[in-house]
C-alpha cells in the first residue's frame, strides 16, 4: 500500500458566510475597475492621414465670400420646381419653373409676419394651373400691412398643397 500525504496548502476549506460577504463587496468592484480600467486607455494619440503626402484642391481651405440678399427677392427651388417672386413693399411678380415632372395646381402664397407671427393671406392674381415643363408668371398682392420689415417667413402653395417656405435670394 502506498501512502500519499496531501499538501499543506491543499488543506480543506472552510465556508463561513461572514467572509464570503466581505469578499463579494471586494471582488466585485475590483473587477469591475479592472475591466473599466482596461476599456478606458487614455490614448490621446493624434490619428495622421495616410496618402501621397500631397494634399487635394478640397483639402485646401477656400475663401468663402459674405453671403448678400436682394430686398424683397426670393427664391423657392425643390425636385425641378423653381420659383422666384420678387416684392416691392407688398406687390410683386412670382416667376414658376415647373420642371417637377407633374402638373401643378393654381399658385397661392401667404406669409407668417416676422413681428407678430401673424398668417397674412396674400393673392396670385388671375392663378392658374401650371403644367408640367411649363413656365408662368403671376403677379402677387398682400395686405397693405404687409411691409418689407414685417415679413416674415413667405411660404408657397399650389392647389392645397404646402410647399414650404421661400428662401431669401
Amino acid at each position: 500500500m502506498v501512502l500519499i500525504r496531501r499538501a499543506s496548502f491543499l488543506r480543506p476549506f472552510a465556508y463561513d458566510a461572514a467572509s464570503m460577504s466581505s469578499l463579494r463587496r471586494f471582488v466585485a468592484p475590483a473587477i469591475l475597475l479592472a475591466v473599466l480600467a482596461a476599456a478606458c486607455t487614455g490614448d490621446t494619440s493624434e490619428v495622421t492621414p495616410t496618402g501621397s503626402g500631397s494634399q487635394s484642391a478640397s483639402d485646401q481651405p477656400t475663401d468663402v465670400a459674405p453671403a448678400s440678399f436682394t430686398p424683397g427677392a426670393f427664391r423657392y427651388a425643390n425636385a425641378g420646381l423653381q420659383v422666384d417672386l420678387r416684392l416691392d413693399s407688398n406687390t410683386g411678380t412670382m416667376d414658376v419653373d415647373n420642371g417637377s415632372g407633374f402638373a401643378l395646381g393654381k399658385p397661392d402664397v401667404y406669409v407668417l409676419d416676422g413681428l407678430t407671427g401673424r398668417h397674412i393671406d396674400g393673392k396670385v392674381l388671375d392663378a392658374q394651373p401650371v403644367a408640367d415643363g411649363a413656365t408662368a408668371s403671376f403677379q402677387v398682392q398682400f395686405p397693405p400691412e404687409v411691409t418689407p420689415k414685417s415679413l416674415g417667413l413667405v411660404i408657397l402653395l399650389f392647389g392645397s398643397d404646402n410647399y414650404g417656405a421661400f428662401a431669401p435670394a
